[in-house]
Order: C-alpha cells, then sequence, then structure tokens
C-alpha cells in the first residue's frame, strides 16, 4: 500500500532498516530540526521514528548544530528512533568526517544537483555506505527535472525523499534543498513514488492541518515535518502539542488508508 510500488521497503544497508518498525502499513513520522536534547527525547516520547537535525563543520548558526552539539542532541534517543543528520556542507571529505564524529544511522543529502554533481554523490555514498551509514537523498519537486533526478539517485540512496525548492529563511542553508515551509506539487511527488523502487519520504509545508490529505495523495513510506511544528516565538523550539497533533493525524491516515485496503 506504502512505499516503493506497494512493496516492504528494503533494509538500508549497513543500519538493519528501521528496526521494530517493518510492518508495511506503518508510516514513519521525520521530524527536523532538533536543537536540544530534550527536544528530542520529547518527539521519541510521543511517536517519532526518525529524529533530525542540521550540522555545520564551521561556525554554528541556527538550526545549524556543531558536530559536538549534534551528538549531545542524538544521545538520549539513540536506539530508540532513527538519527538523522544533514549536514549543511557540499564537501564529500567534510560530509565523512561528520559522519564520523556524529555517528548517525542516516545522512540526508540535501545539496542542490549543482552544488553536489552525481559523481561526487555516488562517491559519497559509497563512502557513507562502507561507514553503516544510511543515505537519504532529497530530490526537489519543481522545474528539475525531479523524477529524472529521483531515478538517477535511487540506485545511490537507501531512501528518497521529495521536499520542495525555493530559498529557505536562512540564508546559510539556501544552497540546499528545503526548509521553505511550503507544500509542493504532490502529482509529481507521487508519480515519483510510484516509480522508484526505494522507499519516499515527502516533505515540504507538512502540518497536522494538511498532513493526512497529502498522505492519501502519495502514499509515502515516510513523511517529514519542521517548521510547522515549532513554538510560536521560538523558531528553533519545538511544540509538543503541535507534535503530538501531527503524529496523531498520521497515524488516522494510517489506519483510514489500512481499512480501505482490507
Amino acid at each position: 500500500m506504502y512505499g516503493s510500488r506497494g512493496e516492504t521497503p528494503p533494509r538500508p544497508k549497513g543500519v538493519g532498516g528501521d528496526a521494530g518498525m517493518e510492518t508495511l502499513n506503518r508510516i514513519r513520522v521525520q521530524i527536523y530540526a532538533m536543537t536540544c536534547p530534550e527536544d528530542a527525547e520529547m518527539v521519541v516520547d510521543l511517536g517519532a521514528d526518525h529524529v533530525g537535525l542540521l550540522t555545520w563543520p564551521g561556525e554554528t548558526r541556527l538550526p545549524s548544530l556543531s558536530p559536538e552539539r549534534a551528538i549531545e542532541v542524538f544521545e538520549p534517543v539513540r536506539g530508540r528512533a532513527k538519527t538523522v543528520m544533514l549536514p549543511i556542507t557540499h564537501s564529500v571529505e567534510e560530509i565523512i568526517d561528520l559522519a564520523g564524529r556524529v555517528e548517525p544511522d542516516y545522512v540526508q543529502v540535501a545539496s542542490y544537483p549543482e552544488y553536489l554533481p552525481l559523481r561526487e554523490f555516488i562517491r559519497l555514498s559509497e563512502e557513507l555506505r562502507a561507514m553503516d551509514v544510511g543515505v537519504i537523498r532529497v530530490v526537489p519537486v519543481d522545474g528539475h527535472e525531479s523524477l529524472s533526478l529521483a531515478l538517477e539517485y535511487e540506485a545511490y540512496a537507501d531512501i528518497i525523499m521529495v521536499d520542495s525548492s525555493g530559498g529557505p529563511p536562512f540564508p546559510h542553508v539556501r544552497e540546499f534543498i528545503g526548509g521553505t515551509g511550503r507544500p509542493h506539487n504532490h502529482e509529481v511527488s507521487a508519480r515519483i513514488r510510484e516509480s522508484i523502487g526505494k522507499p519516499l519520504i515527502l516533505a515540504g509545508g507538512l502540518s497536522p492541518e494538511n498532513v493526512a490529505d497529502a498522505i492519501r495523495r502519495v502514499k509515502p513510506w515516510g513523511v517529514d515535518a519542521a517548521s510547522s511544528l515549532n513554538r510560536i516565538g521560538e523558531q528553533h523550539r519545538k511544540d509538543p502539542d503541535r507534535v503530538r497533533a501531527f503524529i496523531e493525524a498520521v497515524r488516522r491516515a494510517e489506519r483510514e488508508a489500512f481499512k480501505a485496503h482490507r
């Protein structure tokens, strides 16, 4: 029903899949961008499957964290949820160094193609997989030939994520896909999901108010949310009520879809 071509998602190389979450009908919930251990623990307590954060190898500017801070944020949730690191750099060497220091379950590669050519992404993927780190490759859903990119990337990624393109609010992440807080054309995302052989995570402007409809349209393996779950007036902290409402909306949509396909 969900995932890739209706099949059970393959187990990512090296990380043993999403342990304990292999049932076909469970939609994985990924929440970005953690900036403190308390929020990471809170979202997992409420049912998040993947916990994500941004890492920056140079000067730290929120929501990006230093490697040392990223380790602290992940510490209370390791083994309870999958940890996902999005490096704010296009350098293969810097990404490998960050992955070696932070030791995430997955690295989410969000560089636009012009900043990380395919040959460099392949090299990065091979290096990460040799370290037993899974690879999530983000595809921009816009005029960047989205389906072609997804098909190009899927052989070198464990998971494909589709996200909205455009300028995110933080200048230091504008060379990276996502972070806009805006939805995109879900018809394109659904076409990508139907065409690839890897799990697909849907991202881009998802919120407690619209995630159920997005799930019905795209039928993704997982969903990702970030800015819509922030506290009012505190853009780098998560609102537990919003997180709870988002996860409950996902689970309701999941149950409805299961009933419809029985």
